[in-house]
């Protein structure tokens, strides 16, 4: 915001958004569509960039390759005449009909794409929390590779994931179900062998077949095919969508939950066990971030009474569990990983020679780096990678060409003809809202550790539901009034927000508020992409309307002092 405002003609924003947002009143330009329809605003972008010649032609010759799915699954070649004629069906006119978006917005924000001496694109979790969330970021980088808005500096396509922990710990470190340390994959031999034999266990211990993804996973809490989980850095029980079948899943009497927890939650509230852990600042280590960077993290004071952190708890449970099934795999796993620093030691382990190596950021290195190093960082005296695929910058990029996306055999960037589908529950007569869930500044999440600051609470401790003026009219809906929100799953009543905000047809409602009566996620629906397998958090169709109520909430002592 600081060039937009130093340089006011130079530099345009474009923000794309169902709502009218604080970011959005500053852009210069604001695409606003119907949820789940931003497929077709990119293809018309895309389509506009190819049909008045403005992608870079040299770039798209030497580093693109076009591809679509063949009917065997597999990507299948396509040339750039065929991908015209397949953005045929998306002209800014036809993405309109779907969008709501005008055609000519859709048209000034190509051409500014293409024309601009850089183009940088960011997203949040909106993008990707969709039953084609995949394709969505596909569309994204098929813009960029497009214009040739890629490997240099101030041209990039950049995703801001903003989970808990979600880049360090659950991508590179292996913590979804179907990858091992180091960007490797469950079901690949070779990568089971290689971090078996870094773990010195024997390879036929490694499970062959991924585990159950997140959703899957508490379905299957809830019916009986898992019986006992332990949850870590995050809070499943308010935070998950179609959230009234996890929680049933939380109370069966033959299950057995674990929560590590540093604050009350809705999850700790329905565990057999909560172990108290230090909250970040009260424990040492290392956390990766969505620039593929490492840092580290010095503890600044002692945690609380017996509080420990999760990875000396975890610690000493594979080793009772050891001792308790006679079984010296699960202690031979663990026992040499006595600190945080021979833990970091043995991940550097994992990441020596793959495309995220992290062999010579040392644990004394990193303390000494208040940046931290950004991967590849093969030897001790790597300064770091700050711009990957471009030779000179990135050690992997060894080829001959200025440009190499070395993460595919071709070394080419690929471009997706992805067929445009909608969200898995579009509004109809009986819902014929689109519900889209949001935050506000004021609260991160589940509001567990916001909620305990008395000015974040004064700003906002209770959640609402934003309708367009004009969908208010029709309803006899005023600000302040009771609205109840009902969906095929469940039901809320929050107080109305009558604002220029959401596109006509759109509700929104913040997620944050802990209260029973308010949570969202009792609403939302948990269809998930078949390719991430992220649920579709953002999307779902809902019918509203106002109930008698008091005009003011009053918060109980609870939410206003959680604890």
């Amino acid at each position: 915001m600081s060039r937009k405002l130093d340089n006011p003609d130079k530099v345009k924003v474009i923000v794309a958004d169902p709502r009218i947002t604080p970011t959005s009143r500053i852009a210069d330009l604001h695409l606003q569509f119907l949820p789940g329809t931003d497929l077709a605003v990119m293809h018309a972008m895309a389509q506009v960039i190819i049909e008045e010649g403005l992608y870079n032609k040299d770039f798209v010759e030497k580093y693109v390759a076009f591809k679509t799915v063949g009917p065997d699954g597999k990507p299948k070649n396509m040339t750039l005449e065929e991908y015209k004629q397949f953005l045929q069906d998306f002209t800014p006119e036809k993405a309109e009909q779907i969008s709501k978006c005008p055609a000519d917005k859709i048209r000034q924000a190509a051409r500014w794409f293409a024309k601009s001496e850089n183009t940088f694109s960011m997203w949040t979790m909106g993008l990707n929390q969709r039953t084609r969330g995949v394709w969505a970021n596909n569309l994204v980088h098929n813009l960029h590779l497009l214009t040739g808005q890629i490997g240099k500096i101030g041209a990039d396509s950049f995703s801001l994931t903003g989970q808990p922990n979600a880049c360090g710990g659950v991508r590179e470190a292996g913590g979804l179900c179907h990858i091992l340390p180091g960007h490797r994959k469950v079901a690949n031999p070779k990568h089971r062998a290689e971090i078996a034999k870094i773990w010195n266990i024997p390879v036929e211990r490694m499970p062959k077949k991924p585990g159950y993804h997140t959703v899957e996973m508490f379905r299957a809490l809830g019916d009986g095919r898992v019986k006992a989980i332990i949850i870590l850095c995050t809070n499943p029980a308010q935070s998950l969508p179609n959230v009234a079948p996890v929680r049933e899943g939380f109370k069966r009497k033959d299950n057995f939950v674990v929560v590590f927890e540093a604050y009350p939650s809705r999850t700790a509230e329905l565990a057999d066990l909560v172990l108290p852990t230090p909250i970040l600042f009260e424990k040492e280590g290392v956390y990766g971030c969505s620039e593929h960077r490492s840092q580290y993290t010095f503890k600044a004071l002692d945690p609380p009474g017996e509080a420990k952190p999760e990875i000396w708890a975890l610690r000493e449970f594979s080793i009772r569990l050891g001792k308790k099934l006679n079984d010296p795999v699960f202690t031979q796993i663990v026992d040499h990983l006595k600190s945080t620093e021979d833990i970091w030691n043995e991940y550097r382990k994992c990441t020596k020679g793959r495309d995220m190596d992290l062999w010579g950021a040392t644990y004394e290195r990193l303390k000494k780096l208040p940046d931290g190093l950004q991967w590849p960082v093969p030897t001790v005296d790597h300064p770091g990678t700050s711009k990957r695929y471009v030779k000179g910058m990135d050690v992997l990029a060894t080829g001959p060409e200025p440009i190499q996306f070395y993460g595919h055999p071709d070394k080419r960037g690929w471009i997706w003809a992805r067929p445009y589908k909608g969200p898995a529950e579009p509004p109809d007569k009986e819902y014929p809202f689109y519900l889209t869930t949001i935050r506000v500044i004021e609260h991160w999440h589940t509001m567990t550790m916001t909620g305990r600051v008395p000015e974040l609470m004064r700003g906002f401790w209770h959640t609402y539901v934003e309708i367009n003026p004009k969908d208010a009219k029709k309803l006899g809906i005023n600000n302040g009034d009771m609205v109840e929100i009902v969906s095929r799953r469940g039901k809320v009543v929050v107080p109305a927000k009558v604002v220029e905000g959401p596109i006509e047809g759109v509700v929104a409602v913040p997620w944050h508020d802990q209260n029973m009566q308010r949570m969202i996620n009792f609403v939302t629906i948990d269809a998930f992409d078949p390719g991430s397998k992220q649920p579709e958090f953002k999307i779902c169709a809902v019918k509203i309307r106002k109930v008698s109520g008091p005009k003011r909430l009053k918060p109980t002592i609870v939410e206003l002092n959680i604890v």
